[in-house]
């Protein structure tokens, strides 16, 4: 009241809200840095771009053959986001370790343990949900091949990696 007395108009805050619709250069900056950030958390949760879906056993050390498949749908599909089965070791871990080296988004598909031995089946369900551009398949046990057989129903171009026998090996070192 004091303030309207001596100015002739009412208080005005210089910070907060205003009911105008004049932004300072700061608070657009601050907007768009809000925004910004959202959207890369948005991007964590929810990855957009052609998804190409990995899964295998957890017994894997041949490494090099998926880094080579990968790095070659890379080179095709640039905005690549990777999905992957989570399990801790094997293929997933290797996939989630060229994931990291090369910054490609990617999605860990967990088993929801409430389906109880489906739980594997349904995850295959959602990642052919998905609608992935490509699968890398790896030998590992039924669910695998389940995988890949729902894959190819879909429509999906499936690559299926064989573990290589020790007799191979030895062979092909001599």
């Amino acid at each position: 009241m004091v303030y309207r007395a001596h100015s002739g108009h009412p208080f005005s805050a210089l910070r907060g809200s205003r009911v105008s619709s004049i932004l300072t250069a700061s608070q657009i900056d601050a907007r768009e840095f809000l925004a910004a950030r959202a959207k890369i958390k948005r991007e964590q949760l929810a990855p957009t771009g052609p998804i190409v879906v990995i899964s295998g056993g957890q017994i894997w050390e041949d490494h090099q053959r998926i880094w080579d498949r990968l790095d070659l749908l890379k080179t095709r599909t640039p905005t690549m986001t990777l999905a992957t089965t989570a399990q801790g070791k094997g293929v997933d871990a290797i996939a989630a370790a060229w994931a990291a080296s090369r910054e490609v988004p990617l999605i860990a598909f967990r088993l929801n343990r409430a389906y109880g031995n489906a739980a594997p089946f349904k995850r295959n369900k959602l990642l052919i949900k998905l609608g992935p551009v490509e699968a890398i398949i790896c030998e590992g046990s039924g669910v695998q091949a389940n995988l890949a057989e729902k894959m190819r129903a879909a429509g999906v171009p499936v690559t299926v990696f064989r573990k290589q026998s020790p007799a191979s090996e030895t062979n092909r070192a001599a």
